[in-house]
């Protein structure tokens, strides 16, 4: 090698590591790698796939001419799977395509054809950082031949000297997307668990998630017990308000398949996946990209959350990690708040059947404190309720200690007692009266309850 080359490479390689060592980001690093290899390399166009340790493509950027050009995950796993790209991440070699229609290794899509782009040259080279693959860099020349073997020793160097800057970027973005999630979740827990509510705790779950994915709409559903049919509870956002009350049948559609398999999904594009039928529209909304996750509490799958439309027009790809996150912050909250409710009912009736019984009732503790006395007590003893409850039992009647147990031993084995005593009145009156003990279990309380009919 020259003297005049080896300045010219040292000086390349200098503005390459500058251009890459000033970004932490990753999409920027690679778009400043990708332009500076076109730039200095050749070639009209030009793609970075950046490798997580499991050898599975998380971002590339791709370039044609000046512009950047989004992907899809499939066209990513295409590459790294079948073309060139693909043949390079398996050896670890370089390689060099001098004419693309005669390589087998060089992936035809349609644009190659003799009518459109044609036969091409190609350099594709892995980056590999700390003897680990991070990526695969790639340029692409209109004209066959154009690349020699000493542009591949360019490329070479380039990917020596960008390689350990791709891995840190990537380990960085990694960093702060995990930071972003577990903020997200974080701010979710405490939301959502203010209160157990049950409107109240649906009304927070849709609202956490329309915060945290940016969406249009976000509907929230649980599972019929009786119909195995999932029912519509709660919605949120652009046009939600014919969603709540909406069933749909056990197994039907995208919500089916997620209650089914446990596992939340993403549909980019509605219009172009065959999984996406009549059951999963709701009225009033056009629906062009939408998310699932399963809501589980206990390893059970207790209904669906979803979220419609991402404001930015696709969602990004922590989307369903911070849904399904949700998703189970969501089930251990609404089971906790239907417990609550059906603990409230329960109460409630007990104190119905409580209030409504014909006759008196009086519940104390093991020390006889009158702690609840019911409206036929009340009446009875012509005490006020706030003045029985100052009272102990034995000054309402004369307790038979023999029937009930010194300190009330035999109640507290679960055995009843009945004998006959006289009720004190407020009045001074006495009323014979026949009494029957046992104990009970109000509320996690340990109580004596006393019937004296």
């Amino acid at each position: 090698m020259t003297e005049d080359r080896s300045r010219s490479l040292l000086e390349l390689l200098v503005n390459i590591s500058r251009e890459v060592a000033t970004a932490l980001d990753l999409r920027t690093v690679l778009q400043r790698l990708l332009f500076a290899a076109i730039q200095y390399v050749g070639g009209e166009r030009g793609s970075i796939v950046v490798m997580d340790d499991l050898g599975k493509p998380v971002d590339a950027t791709i370039v044609y001419g000046k512009q950047l050009h989004e992907h899809t995950t499939q066209q990513l796993r295409d590459t790294v799977e079948r073309g060139l790209a693909g043949w390079v991440i398996q050896r670890r070699k370089a390689a060099l395509v001098p004419d693309t229609s005669k390589d087998e290794r060089w992936l035809r899509r349609d644009d190659d054809s003799a009518d459109k782009s044609g036969a091409k040259s190609a350099l594709c080279v892995p980056l590999m950082a700390r003897e680990r693959l991070v990526g695969v860099l790639t340029l692409v020349h209109s004209v066959p031949n154009a690349f020699t073997e000493e542009h591949l020793d360019l490329m070479r160097a380039i990917a020596d000297q960008a390689s350990v800057a791709v891995l840190n970027a990537r380990l960085y973005t990694e960093s702060q997307r995990t930071a972003r999630v577990m903020s997200s979740l974080a701010e979710g827990a405490a939301a959502i668990n203010t209160s157990l509510e049950l409107p109240d705790v649906w009304r927070r779950i849709l609202n956490q998630t329309m915060q945290a994915l940016q969406v249009e709409t976000v509907a929230l559903a649980l599972i019929d017990s009786t119909t195995d049919d999932i029912v519509f509870q709660a919605a949120a956002g652009h046009n939600s308000g014919n969603i709540p009350g909406r069933h749909i049948k056990s197994g039907r559609g995208l919500t089916g398949m997620v209650v089914s398999n446990g596992f939340g999904l993403i549909v980019p594009n509605v219009d172009a996946d065959e999984r996406f039928s009549e059951v999963d529209k709701f009225g009033g909304i056009v629906m062009r990209a939408v998310a699932i996750v399963p809501i589980q509490t206990q390893g059970k799958v207790i209904g669906i959350l979803e979220a419609i439309n991402p404001i930015s027009g696709a969602f990004d790809m922590d989307a369903l990690l911070v849904l399904t996150g949700l998703g189970s912050l969501a089930g251990t909250t609404i089971q906790n708040a239907q417990f609550l409710e059906r603990l409230k009912r329960a109460h409630e009736r007990y104190r119905e059947l409580f209030e409504d019984s014909v006759d008196p009732i009086l519940i104390t503790d093991w020390e006889g404190r009158v702690l609840e006395a019911n409206r036929q007590a009340v009446i009875l003893s012509g005490y006020t309720n706030d003045q029985l409850h100052t009272m102990s039992i034995d000054q309402l009647h004369e307790v038979k200690w023999n029937n009930t147990g010194l300190n009330f031993e035999t109640l507290k084995r679960n055995d009843e007692c009945n004998y006959e005593s006289d009720l004190h009145q407020q009045n001074g009156g006495v009323i014979p009266i026949e009494v029957h003990a046992h104990r009970v279990e109000i509320e996690d309380s340990d109580s004596g309850a006393v019937d004296p009919a």
